[in-house]
């Protein structure tokens, strides 16, 4: 399971091209990152991430669990900056691998992949919830005291959005709405298939890293795009992706909270793939 997050982000950085994303052709819409200084990031976590699963499978409660996951994240997390220079690749897929892999060793105690990929997943989107509920929101409590804050801190303080926080509480509704219903009907091989995954997700998620450098008016101009690319043929869609990215690069946008969610695609993709071959 941890290699699958692993392999998962190295598919993801390595999707191209991707609008105002880090890819091996262009850093995108960031001026402090690269293909390669993404290559070190993963490879700083990918240590984790079996823990993560492993963390799940000796847990006696979902509360301890919870304590043991965000400990470990952190410890990551500072992994991954020490490996990138105080560069924030990726942190917000840190901390939703964390839970979603925590979670899945957890589930994986009462139920075999080959029962959860039958079942759409769901229980494993259900602990996901059980594990986060009312257990990540209380980070914004107390925000008035504090002399810096995050991103994400900023935007529930001024728009009271409550970013992947929100999404891990409510068990990520995302894959169960958007991801596992494109994979399991989608037939497309890659990059075709991620690319449309992409732009839906484009479409649909909430994405702070969008809110942050744009606004609502830049998150909304990425929608409506993406929207758009998405009714053309499939021969037109890398051209039209092309110049999606030099516009959203001229305009310094990144999709950064979709590109979190493709990684999860992939991943889940992964983990289907294995079902079958457990079968």
């Amino acid at each position: 399971m941890g290699n699958y997050a692993q392999q998962a982000l190295r598919q993801e950085v390595n999707l191209t091209p991707k609008p105002g994303l880090v890819d091996p052709v262009t850093p995108g819409a960031h001026r402090d990152m690269d293909h390669a200084l993404f290559l070190k990031s993963i490879a700083a976590l990918a240590p984790f991430f079996r823990q993560y699963v492993q963390l799940g499978q000796y847990a006696t409660s979902l509360a301890a669990l919870f304590q043991a996951t965000r400990q470990l994240g952190q410890t990551a997390e500072q992994a991954m900056l020490t490996a990138t220079n105080g560069v924030n690749t990726h942190k917000g897929a840190n901390f939703s691998f964390g839970f979603l892999l925590a979670s899945l060793g957890w589930t994986l105690k009462q139920q075999s992949l080959k029962q959860l990929v039958a079942r759409d997943f769901q229980p494993w989107l259900t602990n996901v919830q059980a594990l986060t509920a009312g257990r990540l929101l209380p980070d914004f409590t107390n925000l008035a005291t504090k002399s810096t804050l995050s991103y994400g801190e900023k935007l529930y303080k001024t728009a009271g959005i409550t970013g992947i926080r929100g999404e891990a509480e409510a068990g990520y509704p995302v894959i169960a709405k958007t991801i596992l219903p494109f994979l399991t009907t989608n037939e497309d091989a890659a990059p075709l298939r991620y690319w449309k995954l992409m732009l839906i997700l484009m479409t649909q998620v909430t994405d702070t890293n969008l809110l942050h450098r744009g606004g609502l008016a830049g998150w909304q101009f990425v929608q409506t795009q993406a929207k758009q690319i998405l009714q053309q043929p499939d021969d037109k869609l890398e051209a039209s992706l092309i110049k999606f990215d030099q516009c959203l690069t001229a305009k310094y946008l990144s999709p950064g909270g979709t590109a979190d969610y493709l990684s999860l695609g992939m991943f889940i993709d992964h983990l289907i793939a294995a079902s079958w071959r457990l079968s």
